[in-house]
């Protein structure tokens, strides 16, 4: 009977279709896959390969196109040597099924199945060496703890325990002794009076050892009768052994076609790896292309960029030259002298055309511009006066002379204001005459307003231009928003929303007043005859 512990034979099982080499193809082409896919890459900046202060070199943009078709036929050649190689595939699993049908294959699988068998029932002794080596620790541990309490004790029964105590109580009633001596021999009685539950666990260790020395014989039974099952297994092994191996002569030559088959499959898979190494260079050298071309066309763009940022920069010193120009121009001129000559254009129009006022003055002043012409040609020369006896022929009374007394008599003059001095006054911050009586004091004002725009500095306030620019905004901020200044599809100027042109007077003040008369102003009734005055006046 052997006893020796043989290692488990671990039988792997052919398939039975044509998975296997699909997987082994499968995890080639993975690899090779995983080896295709690089890191993203850190592109080398353009001013690097290229001297930007030149042209670029032109770089012909790749075919891709033609580099995808190329591709496209290597993969179709990969196909069909997959599927030739599939075939093959097919070839080879039937010949293997053929061989395992046949009575040799039966034989061999019977004896995988005698050493499938017989590995199981070797681990199954091995489980059984462990258990009986954990029965034997525990054991060894259990005879220990009751040598060790069999060290602390004098008497190895209870009655003895028991004669002992007596004797000693007995000794202790009977006997004359010191106090020292007498709790001495009552702590000698104490002790043995425990050594009885001591003697009660040496009773149950003695029975935990008994228990597990009838395990281990338990045990050892058991591996014995597993040897006498591995050996039987084992005879049965031999005999399958020497009839298989006298049916290898027999299937040599579905070996050889087997083999044949083997080594087509094999340089199919060469094939396939010649052209994946094929259609990865064709990318690669795609790839590289590509690079030089996406380099060139990084390189003309930053090209076009520093020129922009240098154009960019040009006119931004253009303008900043222009503008300080500007400034130095207008640092030259009178601080506010728009606002003040628009303050004496608006007097002027007020009082030529409210008040009556004359230009003699300015013509005066004119006049006294007018500079002398040196050398007249016409100097001595006097106009000739026509009278009736320069006339040839005279027919008829004549023209009857023009009557200018009309024009003495002015005709009071309407009031009204158009949008313009609307804008113009509320530029000034002032509020524009609402009648005739209130243009006198308009004109006051503005002069007032001119005398303190004289006193002002340079960009203390704001000017009419900056004002009529902030009011263009907010109107067109009004405009775009809420329509809440109309009232049922009617504009409602009696509002709050209607906001006025000047800060000077309210909307419902000026609402109240504009376009009538005052109580003292009289009503001026134009006659035919002021009206024909009136158009030969002009």
């Amino acid at each position: 009977m052997s006893t020796e512990i043989a290692e488990p034979v671990v039988v792997v099982e052919p398939t039975t279709n044509g998975s296997t080499g699909e997987a082994v193809e499968a995890v080639a082409e993975q690899a090779q896959t995983t080896q295709e896919t690089r890191p993203r890459r850190v592109r080398t900046p353009p001013e690097e390969l290229y001297d930007l202060s030149k042209p670029i070199p032109h770089v012909e943009k790749p075919n891709k196109p033609a580099h995808d078709a190329n591709v496209e036929a290597i993969n179709s050649a990969i196909d069909a040597l997959k599927e030739k190689k599939n075939e093959i595939q097919v070839k080879i699993e039937a010949a293997l099924n053929g061989g395992r049908n046949s009575a040799a294959g039966k034989e061999r699988e019977g004896l995988r199945e005698l050493r499938s068998t017989k590995g199981k029932l070797i681990n199954e002794k091995k489980e059984m060496r462990a258990r009986l080596d954990r029965a034997k620790k525990a054991t060894d541990s259990l005879m220990n703890d009751r040598k060790a309490a069999r060290a602390n004790l004098r008497f190895n029964d209870i009655a003895s325990i028991d004669t002992e105590v007596k004797k000693l109580k007995t000794r202790q009633e009977t006997t004359s002794m010191s106090l020292s001596e007498e709790k001495k021999l009552i702590k000698e009685i104490d002790q043995l009076q425990e050594s009885k539950g001591l003697l009660e666990q040496l009773k149950g260790k003695d029975s935990s050892i008994d228990d597990a020395k009838e395990q281990r014989k338990v045990i050892s039974g058991d591996m014995n009768a597993k040897d006498k099952e591995i050996d039987a297994v084992q005879v049965e092994i031999d005999e399958k052994q020497k009839i298989v191996d006298a049916m290898k002569d027999t299937e040599s030559e579905v070996r050889k076609n087997l083999t044949g088959l083997k080594g087509e499959r094999e340089v199919i898979k060469k094939e396939i790896g010649e052209k994946i190494g094929e259609r990865n260079t064709s990318r690669d050298t795609f790839r590289e292309v590509n690079d030089k071309w996406y380099d060139a066309q990084r390189a003309i763009k930053k090209q076009k960029q520093m020129k922009y940022d240098e154009e960019k920069k040009q006119r931004e010193e253009e303008w900043a030259a222009k503008k300080a120009a500007l400034e130095a121009e207008e640092a030259k001129k009178i601080p506010y002298e728009e606002e003040m000559n628009l303050c004496d254009y608006l007097v002027k129009n007020l009082s030529k055309t409210y008040l009556g006022a004359d230009d003699k003055a300015d013509n005066s002043a004119k006049k006294e511009e007018v500079i002398a012409v040196k050398d007249d040609p016409f100097a001595g020369f006097a106009p000739v006066k026509k009278d009736d006896d320069a006339i040839f022929l005279k027919m008829g009374p004549g023209k009857k002379k023009r009557d200018r007394s009309a024009k003495k008599n002015k005709i009071a003059p309407i009031f009204k204001l158009n949008v313009d001095s609307f804008e113009q006054f509320g530029s000034l911050g002032l509020s524009p005459p609402t009648n005739i009586d209130s243009v006198q004091k308009s004109i006051d004002e503005l002069k007032a307003k001119k005398v303190w725009y004289s006193e002002q500095e340079r960009g203390s306030v704001l000017t009419a231009t900056q004002i009529r620019k902030a009011n263009e905004k907010a109107a067109q901020k009004l405009r775009q928003g809420s329509s809440s200044a109309k009232s049922n599809g009617k504009l409602d100027i009696s509002s709050d929303d209607f906001a006025p042109l000047s800060s000077g007077a309210s909307t419902s003040a000026m609402n109240a007043t504009w376009g009538q008369k005052s109580a003292e102003e009289p009503a001026v009734e134009e006659t035919a005859e002021e009206k024909v005055a009136e158009e030969q006046a002009y």
